[in-house]
C-alpha cells in the first residue's frame, strides 16, 4: 500500500509508491507536485523529465527580457513551459524598453495620470525625429529680448480650418490668371507649360600662335589653330581646324587672318568660312592684297556674320590663292577666330 510522509520543516507532502523497505519517489502528477524555489532550480536536462510537472514557487528575472514567473511548469519537447495565465509583461510597473548595447539603461511608461477606465493612444507621425518636452520648446526663446516691451500682449488664440468656413472677405490673388499668359521669348524656353529654362549664349575663341603655313595655293588650306582661349557648351573643339556645333541655332562668326609675303611679286589671299567641308557659308570671301615688297604683310578680316547651324555641323576658316603664285605664310600670334551661339 502507498505510504505518505510530511516534511515537518517545509510542510510539503510526499507520496511513496512502495513501503519503507522499498524505493520511494516524489510524484510529478496528480494533486501534489514537487516544488523548487525559482525557475533556474528546475531539474535539467528537461528532456529527462518529459511529461512531468513541477511547481516554481517564486518568479525571477526581468520582465520582457528573461522573466520566469511562479507557477506550474511542464517538461515538453525538451524545455520547461509554464502552464496558466500570461505573465503581466505589459503592466506599466513591469514593461521596460532597454538599450540593446547596455541593458542597464532604458525607459518605462507612467500611466498613473490617466483617467480610470480610459486607454489613451499615442499617434506616431510619418516621420523620424527626436521627442521633445515642453520645457525644451520653452528654452528655445530668449525672453530677454522682450524686457523693454510695454505694449499689450495679444490673447493666446489658436485658429482651426473651420474658423474660415464663414469667411466673407476678398482674397487678394497675387498670381490670378497671369500663369495662363506665359510665352516663350528670346532665350526663354517653356516645356509643356510647366518648366521654364534660359538658353544662355556660349562662345569659343581660337588663336594660331604658331603660323608659318603657306596659304597661297589654288587648293584651299584650312587654318589650324593652336590655342583655345575660352569655350561654350554649344561648341566643341578638340584640335585641328574644325569647330563642331553641339546645338541647333544661330551663330555669329568673325575672324582675323594675318599673312606675310615672302617674294617680290604681288600677292592676293582670299578667305571664307566653310561648313562640313563642302558648303561655303560666308557667300562673299574676304580678300587681302600685298604689293611686291619682300616681307610685306596683309590681313583678312570678317566682322560678325550670322549663320544657322545644327547639332553635328562643323565649320573651318580656309584660305586660298587669288593672284600670283609664290609663298605667303600665316603670321604666328596674328590670327584668331570666334564663334558664338546667339539668342535671337
Amino acid at each position: 500500500m502507498a505510504t505518505f510522509t510530511i516534511d515537518l520543516l517545509r510542510g510539503d507532502l510526499y507520496l511513496f509508491t512502495g513501503d519503507f523497505n522499498g524505493s520511494g519517489s516524489t510524484p510529478t502528477s496528480g494533486s501534489t507536485y514537487p516544488e523548487v524555489n525559482t525557475y533556474s532550480q528546475l531539474p535539467t536536462p528537461a528532456s529527462s523529465y518529459n511529461g512531468k510537472i513541477y511547481v516554481v514557487r517564486t518568479g525571477s528575472g526581468n520582465y520582457v527580457l528573461n522573466r520566469k514567473d511562479a507557477g506550474l511548469y511542464l517538461s515538453i519537447s525538451g524545455v520547461w513551459r509554464r502552464l496558466g495565465d500570461t505573465p503581466a509583461f505589459f503592466d506599466s510597473d513591469n514593461l521596460e524598453i532597454y538599450d540593446g548595447s547596455d541593458n542597464t539603461k532604458g525607459f518605462g511608461f507612467v500611466t498613473s495620470g490617466i483617467t480610470s477606465g480610459v486607454f489613451r493612444q499615442v499617434k506616431i507621425q510619418d516621420a523620424s525625429g527626436t521627442v521633445a518636452y515642453l520645457t525644451d520648446i520653452g528654452n528655445k526663446l530668449d525672453t530677454s529680448l522682450f524686457v523693454d516691451y510695454t505694449g499689450t500682449t495679444a490673447p493666446n488664440t489658436y485658429l482651426s480650418i473651420s474658423d474660415f468656413d464663414t469667411y466673407s472677405g476678398v482674397t487678394y490673388n497675387l498670381i490670378q490668371s497671369k500663369q495662363d499668359v506665359l510665352t516663350a521669348g528670346k532665350g526663354i524656353i517653356i516645356d509643356s507649360g510647366n518648366t521654364i529654362s534660359i538658353n544662355l549664349p556660349s562662345a569659343l575663341q581660337l588663336i594660331d600662335e604658331i603660323g608659318s603655313v603657306n596659304v597661297n595655293n589654288t587648293i584651299s588650306t584650312p587654318i589650324v589653330w593652336s590655342t583655345q582661349v575660352y569655350s561654350g557648351t554649344s561648341l566643341n573643339y578638340s584640335g585641328g581646324s574644325r569647330i563642331y556645333i553641339k546645338a541647333n541655332g544661330v551663330f555669329g562668326i568673325s575672324y582675323v587672318l594675318n599673312v606675310n609675303s615672302d617674294s617680290n611679286s604681288d600677292k592676293n589671299i582670299g578667305t571664307l568660312i566653310r561648313k562640313n567641308g563642302n558648303t561655303d557659308i560666308t557667300t562673299t570671301s574676304s580678300a587681302s592684297f600685298s604689293s611686291n615688297y619682300q616681307n610685306d604683310s596683309s590681313t583678312n578680316m570678317l566682322p560678325e556674320h550670322h549663320v544657322t547651324l545644327v547639332d553635328g555641323d562643323y565649320v573651318e576658316l580656309i584660305a586660298f590663292r587669288i593672284g600670283y603664285a609664290g609663298q605667303v605664310y600665316t603670321v604666328g600670334n596674328g590670327s584668331w577666330i570666334e564663334i558664338e551661339k546667339k539668342i535671337i
